[in-house]
């Protein structure tokens, strides 16, 4: 098997695991399991990341020439999961941080609010608003980064269907 054949079917591996993630995500938001939520978000997270940390390759890179004329990646921006997926995976330090900054305000963590005016997001380790999930007081949306994984799922299917 071709090396960049393997990297292709380790990103769509990944692609699938996000994507099980995200419908477990939506249905524990819809049962109102707000554990679940959290924790299926977080694996979500990880496998779009994993993904972009697959072929986002330096260039000049073994994994750049590996790939060089076969996976294209122009227009995707899959830069979002990792920044949040960096926040997760140093967890402890932002809590670390968030603590630093605690002065006996309310606590907030794993909250799913709905567009809720005055709650205080700079105070929450967690929250989901709606389809906006906001961590340490940045704010990411999941239609983007659900959107942008489905354009990359269907451009990686085309170059194996391609090539084979």
């Amino acid at each position: 098997m071709e090396k960049w054949r393997i990297y292709l079917q380790e990103a769509r591996t990944q692609i699938r695991f996000a994507l099980r993630s995200y419908s477990e995500f939506e249905l524990a938001r819809d049962a109102g399991d707000v554990e679940t939520v959290f924790y299926s978000l977080h694996h979500f997270i990880v496998h779009v990341a994993n993904v972009d940390r697959i072929l986002d390759v330096k260039p000049g890179s073994e994994r750049a020439t590996i790939f060089a004329g076969r996976i294209d990646l122009q227009g995707l921006n899959m830069k979002i999961a990792r920044k949040l997926r960096n926040h997760l995976e140093h967890f402890d330090e932002r809590l670390d941080r968030w603590i630093s900054m605690y002065y006996g305000h309310a606590f907030f963590d794993m909250n799913i609010t709905t567009g809720s005016t005055g709650f205080p997001y700079h105070a929450a380790l967690r929250a989901l608003d709606g389809d906006t999930v906001r961590f340490f007081g940045e704010a990411y949306l999941l239609p983007d980064v659900i959107k942008g994984i489905g354009e990359l799922d269907v451009r990686l299917a085309a170059i194996e269907d391609s090539t084979c």
